[in-house]
């Protein structure tokens, strides 16, 4: 039986798919130093690198995060997670981010923590400053199919997701203040400026030559978010179709790389609003930082100048000209991969799969250009009618 079980609860946009990709590809050598992370292709614990499933069996109704093939399998996962422990030996490691951003009731804390077969659970949660983390989320919204623009004054304390102090009292209240490890996402302040790096000396793991990849999330810049944002307008919405969700992920996935790129994200949020987010965030900064750091949280969590009066920023979203120009070079750029993959003689299977692919997404991108012009002609023909 497991002797202490560490669980990485993220938070968001921490490095998580790094870290779990990290650890998954450096089980065998983690069982080695008397850790056990599961991750077997047939454990309904694990998918895509971490446990989503057991995140997912705490929650109520089907969730966007677990896979269709998973989904049956969420009210035994407790119950294997219990069995699995049982059977391992030395310190266990769970990992997802959604543990702390989808579990929001006391309740299911202590479900999850009844499903341990130990009572040493430490807790393991990186922080990331409001104004960043507030940026990265939007894009990941994005990327997942929401249609709503950025808005800076929507960044408030109240919204659980961007209080850490919230979330850290709750999972304080279930496994108790002393086992949670709390840290810092910033580079300069993780060892050697790399999150897994970070997470092994938190949990007192050495390993010899792991194996490391490159960092998978790469992250999206302003245009290409901001078409992506349109075109899920015409895109299903999980929860209006859950099928229809995940196919039009396929499509996102599909289509973002034929977007021509444009400006950084960091361009939609001013210095000044930035500084705004952070005195908002102010006093739940300074007891985050007094209860669970010890003083030691860096300086950019605390704004330079407190701001005044509202200042516009600098960047405005894109003007429906510019969107339709940018979805237009989109489809002619699928449109010539396709004549190029049409014009091999030696057409496969995934090619000509993937061909049909590029031919349905461009189907869509039609679309949502049609519903585009409509909307930036409506005012114009309202005058002449």
């Amino acid at each position: 039986m497991i002797k202490r079980a560490f669980l990485h609860i993220g938070g968001e946009k921490t490095g998580s798919t790094t870290l779990q990709r990290f650890l998954t590809r450096n089980a065998e050598l983690l069982k080695q130093a008397g850790f056990y992370y599961p991750c077997a292709s047939n454990d309904i614990c694990f998918e895509h690198d971490a446990h989503f499933p057991v995140a997912g069996a705490l929650i109520d109704g089907e969730v966007e995060f677990v896979s269709a093939k998973r989904q049956p399998m969420l009210p035994s996962v407790l119950a294997h997670l219990t069995q699995s422990a049982r059977a391992a030996d030395g310190n266990l490691i769970l990992s997802c981010e959604h543990f702390s951003s989808r579990i929001t009731r006391l309740c299911q804390l202590q479900k999850l923590r009844d499903a341990l077969p130990t009572d040493d659970i430490k807790i393991v949660f990186y922080a990331r400053e409001p104004s960043e983390l507030a940026l990265a989320s939007w894009s990941e919204s994005i990327r997942n199919g929401s249609h709503h623009r950025f808005s800076a004054d929507q960044i408030l304390p109240k919204a659980r997701f961007f209080n850490h102090l919230q979330t850290l009292d709750l999972w304080a209240e279930a496994f108790g203040r002393s086992n949670l490890i709390v840290r810092e996402y910033d580079r300069t302040q993780m060892a050697d400026g790399d999150i897994r790096r970070d997470f092994c000396e938190q949990l007192g793991v050495e390993i010899r030559d792991p194996l490391l990849d490159d960092d998978r999330n790469i992250s999206l810049d302003l245009q290409r978010l901001e078409v992506l944002r349109h075109i899920n307008e015409a895109l299903p919405k999980f929860g209006e179709c859950a099928d229809g969700w995940r196919r039009a992920q396929c499509i996102r996935g599909l289509v973002t790389e034929f977007i021509p790129e444009g400006e950084p994200l960091g361009r939609l949020l001013s210095k000044h609003e930035s500084d705004a987010i952070k005195a908002r965030f102010s006093e739940v900064t300074q007891e985050l930082d007094k209860r669970y750091f010890d003083g030691r949280l860096s300086r950019k969590w605390f704004p330079e100048n407190v701001p005044a009066d509202p200042e516009p920023n600098s960047f405005t979203a894109l003007q429906e000209a510019e969107l339709i120009q940018a979805l237009v070079a989109t489809i002619t750029r699928m449109a010539e991969r396709t004549s190029e993959d049409g014009t091999s003689h030696a057409v496969g299977g995934a090619r000509a799969y993937r061909k049909r692919r590029l031919r349905n997404t461009r189907r869509k991108l039609k679309q949502a250009l049609q519903v585009t012009k409509q909307r930036l002609l409506a005012p114009f023909e309202a005058r002449g009618a």
